[in-house]
């Protein structure tokens, strides 16, 4: 089956990113996704910003715009199936796509009506989430019959090559894009909070906010956005000499080795501790710490109890205040059983439940519904039992025993 997918990320978001420097989730999404479908016989095609060539079996046509896709489609001939992620959904609110079925694999929280005007007029045909709280804001769409879910997952041969039996260190990482909209402040305000209380503790932060779409120009350091970095870090992150303060180490764009490296000496992984940023929708990065055996700690907010385990692979705050942020480290730092505990469960949780073979087989069910042109069934029952499930975590999980 021929499948094309169309991704429209403004950040150098190609596959030698994603090897060298990094990429976004969604970027990193779609190429572990193509993966998935390569290994059990798809012929992929993945149309982006990217350098054309061959990465992963996966065949790769650099495209700038909406027109050159079209062109694209034109040249492969008709695709089974085609699937816009994030914004490049665009597409079927303005173009008719020659394709025999259309898919918008939604990566955010969106307001649907345009899409469900798009399926009922038929330059859309179905709807992709990528996790189940996502999913459940569909619920009383009336195209809910063509929404489907399938999670993001791991490469766990990738992370095996690297694991090993790394010495834990007094190491913190911030996991996700160091910008505003992932909490990169609140993070550093709660590890200065948690560093007055202990000691030699330092915070490692990789990447950078020009692979994720920089809304503006960069800082000196490359890192962050200039007006985010005086607006919001000042303060925080650097001494009265102007460096930056000795406990926080930023390691730039790195490479995805490298963040694992990195993953497998830390002891706790800090991902938008935050009440007021973008809610995480099922995060990549997080996947990836915990199939490193890294615990991490995040507020209770959109897909992050789908990801984490609340007290058992990590621990998921579910009051405001720095201080409930503070104590989760510290619970998981200062006990070194219970580190080790949650750090065994997080690597089998993600080998378990978030392996690449598991995300090839939902795709396969997925695209084989698609291509027989059928709605799913059972979504409304599947959504209430998610609002249900949410509500007992979110009173009940890290309460009782494990």
């Amino acid at each position: 089956m021929k499948i094309v997918f169309y991704c429209q990320e403004e950040a150098p978001a190609n596959v030698s990113n994603y090897l060298g420097i990094g990429a976004s989730g969604t970027v990193s999404a779609l190429i572990l996704a193509s993966q998935a479908l390569t290994r059990i016989g798809h012929e992929v095609v993945i149309l982006n910003r990217s350098e054309s060539g061959e990465f992963f079996g996966t065949r790769y046509l650099h495209t700038r715009s909406a027109e050159e896709v079209l062109l694209h489609l034109l040249e492969l001939g008709e695709a089974d199936v085609f699937i816009a992620n994030g914004w490049a959904a665009q597409i079927f609110l303005k173009h008719e796509v020659n394709a025999r079925r259309k898919v918008y694999w939604v990566h955010n929280f969106v307001d649907h009506g345009p899409f469900e005007s798009a399926i009922m007029n038929g330059r859309l045909d179905y709807v992709f989430c990528i996790s189940l709280n996502q999913f459940g804001t569909w619920f009383r769409s009336p195209v809910f019959h063509r929404v489907t879910q399938i999670y993001n997952g791991v490469d766990i041969g990738v992370v095996d090559t690297i694991k090993g039996h790394s010495e834990r260190e007094k190491k913190i990482m911030f996991i996700g894009a160091p910008r505003e909209s992932k909490g990169f402040h609140d993070a550093l305000r709660v590890f200065d909070s948690f560093s007055r209380r202990n000691s030699g503790y330092t915070l490692y932060v990789a990447g950078g906010a020009d692979l994720h779409s920089s809304a503006g120009p960069l800082s000196a350091n490359s890192i962050f956005e200039e007006e985010y970095e005086e607006n919001h870090l000042r303060g925080l992150l650097y001494d009265c000499t102007g460096r930056v303060r000795g406990d926080v180490v930023l390691l730039g764009r790195i490479s995805r080795v490298e963040v694992l490296r990195h993953l497998a000496t830390a002891r706790v992984a800090l991902q938008n501790p935050s009440w007021a940023s973008e809610a995480e929708v099922h995060s990549v990065a997080c996947l990836e710490a915990q199939a490193m055996g890294v615990p991490v700690v995040s507020t209770f907010r959109g897909g992050q109890p789908e990801v984490i385990c609340d007290g058992r692979t990590g621990i998921l705050v579910k009051r405001k205040g720095d201080v409930h942020l503070v104590r989760a480290l510290e619970r998981i730092t200062s006990d070194a059983n219970y580190g080790g505990a949650l750090s065994v469960a997080a690597s089998e949780h993600v080998r378990v439940h978030f392996n690449l073979a598991k995300v090839a087989a939902d795709w396969e069910s997925a695209i084989q519904m698609v291509s027989e042109g059928r709605g799913f069934r059972g979504n409304r029952v599947r959504a209430l039992n998610v609002k249900i499930r949410n509500k007992v975590n979110f009173y009940f999980s890290g309460l009782l025993p494990g």
